[in-house]
């Protein structure tokens, strides 16, 4: 996929075409993006090409005003068709929203569209004498107010184009043109992280409405209207933007995998961009090809609908890429180690080409920018290299109060103004090694607790399989171990309660076992609530990796070689006997 498709400032209209011809008229079929060109079609002997457009392209409820451009133009010289009067009819959802006939001297019709609240569709404006069609004053363009755009999602129209040059002059034979554009919808959602604070995620479509959102478990899920038993020729790109608030650092990844139908589509079509807005922006872009290869097999989920699945992928995937918005520069960050943990240093690889030229490695200057919570952390001007097969280093340690994202700025690329590109990446507090792990508890009210616990896991590194956790509670002012103490023992992950127990702590210590599975890998959090009765609990974040740990893994060795020594010592005492 081109990189210049990962800012959303350039994705532009997207045009989707087919052309059907009829026994009546002549037709062309189309669905567009905010917009669509008709490729050429025949009219009197020429071939014209006509456009139209809903600006601007996103459905903001708190927008009123929006303009639809329909213009009609020579194929060849691009000249302006004159005096084209245009039956013009509108649907949503099948249903009819307006048929009106229109009229422009210059062939360029624009028509002003007004929600005033009201139920009732009203066009202003002056009246073509030919056909009694509406067209602009002197000094306004048409304006249509009512109900016309009430939602985002797919607008199917159809235009009938009834005079050119003059007019009257009125074809023998109609051109109708037959689509449908796609009105952007912009949807807001607010989940709960695993620290239990409220995060914010965009869903914004670029072809139908967004229903069934949810988030469970490091994964964002909706679905969204879609026939999969058309005819996809008429469907160019399905295009999703999953835009990640830029504190929700535990869903920041260099990696995304994504579904559609239960079916995991390519890594190609999944891209991140940290430049078009605040946070990180996923796009899920399906071309054609792409979803017809997965047609057949997403029907049997549903054929009526798109399911879509985004979650943090297992793997660290790096470079991440950026374009500058001037088109001049594609940059590329790395860093060692892979995972940025606090009290480490960490080597940052940044390696700058320039497109568009075959330019040799030659010096650039350039500016770098660490921030966390909107404050610098770090400033570096850069005397470094473009289009150099080494790329640019530099070290940072990152601090506890450094815990979560952080935006990595470089500007004023060769003193570029427009030569800028940014980065979200996520720093992770350093592992306690040292155990037991000692916790105060807290309160709802006072959050001065009158508990201290003693924690510690085995294995020390947790992952997949059998983990325990050994607590001691102990009263915080005698030291003394809490003898009865009940408790009870809770995981939970993304904000999601995924274990609970209660238990007893006869004599101050216990312990409590808990086996995990691929599902329950990552960032969690263990909490003990309810202690001695009271309503104070202790809690600390841990992390699951998804792999055994390594004193697991021998473990599991030293198992099959004791069965295997065993099978060859049963055998050979069933050959002695």
């Amino acid at each position: 996929m081109p990189n210049f498709v990962k800012n959303h400032a350039y994705f532009g209209l997207i045009v989707m075409l087919v052309v059907v011809s009829s026994m009546s008229s002549q037709s062309v079929f189309g669905h567009g993006l905010g917009g669509e060109t008709h490729p050429p079609v025949t009219m009197d002997g020429r071939d014209v090409t006509l456009s139209i457009n809903i600006s601007p392209s996103t459905f903001d409820p708190n927008d009123s005003e929006r303009y639809i451009t329909i213009n009609l133009n020579e194929s060849k010289s691009q000249s302006v068709v004159e005096h084209v009067t245009f039956m013009f009819e509108l649907k949503k959802d099948g249903e009819k929203i307006f048929r009106r006939m229109f009229h422009d001297d210059l062939g360029n019709l624009t028509i002003k569209v007004i929600n005033d609240g009201s139920d009732e569709i009203k066009i202003k404006g002056d009246l073509s004498p030919a056909l009694e069609s509406w067209m602009r004053t002197a000094t306004e363009p048409v304006i249509m107010t009512g109900p016309v755009f009430n939602s985002g999602g797919l607008y199917e129209y159809k235009i009938e184009i009834l005079t050119a040059d003059s007019d009257f002059n009125f074809l023998d034979k109609r051109v109708e043109l037959i689509g449908a554009i796609s009105l952007a919808e912009h949807n807001t959602y607010t989940v709960i992280d695993s620290s239990q604070k409220p995060r914010t995620v965009n869903i914004i479509s670029y072809f139908d409405k967004i229903e069934n959102f949810e988030f469970d478990s490091n994964k964002i899920s909706f679905s969204m209207p879609f026939d999969w038993n058309q005819d996809l020729q008429q469907i160019s790109v399905i295009h999703q933007e999953v835009r990640i608030s830029e504190d929700f650092s535990e869903f920041l990844h260099t990696k995304y995998d994504a579904k559609i139908n239960n079916i995991k589509i390519k890594d190609d079509a999944v891209t991140i961009d940290d430049y078009s807005s605040d946070g990180r922006t996923v796009h899920i872009v399906m071309n054609q090809e792409d979803l017809k290869q997965i047609k057949e097999q997403a029907k049997q989920k549903s054929d009526s609908d798109m399911y879509f699945e985004l979650s943090l992928s297992n793997d660290v995937i790096l470079p991440l890429e950026a374009t500058t918005p001037d088109l001049r520069y594609q940059t590329y960050l790395s860093w060692n180690p892979d995972i940025i943990k606090t009290g480490e240093d960490v080597t940052f690889f940044l390696e700058t080409k320039e497109l568009f030229t075959d330019k040799s490695n030659k010096n650039i200057e350039y500016d770098i920018e660490m921030s966390s919570n909107g404050s610098s952390i770090y400033k570096k001007h850069v005397f470094g290299s473009v289009n150099s097969e080494t790329p640019d280093e530099f070290q940072f340690e990152f601090s506890p109060e450094h815990v979560g994202t952080i935006k990595l700025d470089v500007s004023n690329i060769e003193g570029n103004s427009l030569s800028d590109v940014n980065f979200l990446l996520v720093v992770k507090p350093q592992e306690i090694k040292k155990f037991p792990i000692k916790l105060e508890s807290i309160n709802s009210d006072t959050y001065d607790g009158k508990y201290l616990v003693d924690l510690t896991w085995f294995p020390n590194t947790l992952g997949l399989g059998e983990s325990e956790f050994v607590m001691t509670f102990y009263e915080k002012d005698s030291k003394l171990p809490v003898r009865g103490a009940t408790y009870d023992f809770v995981l939970i992950k993304n904000g999601t309660e995924i274990h609970r127990k209660s238990g007893l702590a006869s004599a101050g210590g216990t312990f409590e076992n808990f086996v995990f599975v691929e599902q329950e890998t990552g960032d969690l959090t263990v909490r003990i609530e309810k202690i001695a009765g009271t309503d104070e609990y202790v809690e600390i974040p841990i992390n699951v990796t998804p792999e055994f740990p390594f004193g697991i893994s021998i473990m599991f060795v030293m198992i099959i070689l004791i069965l295997t020594v065993s099978t060859k010592y049963i055998k050979n005492f069933q050959y002695d006997v």
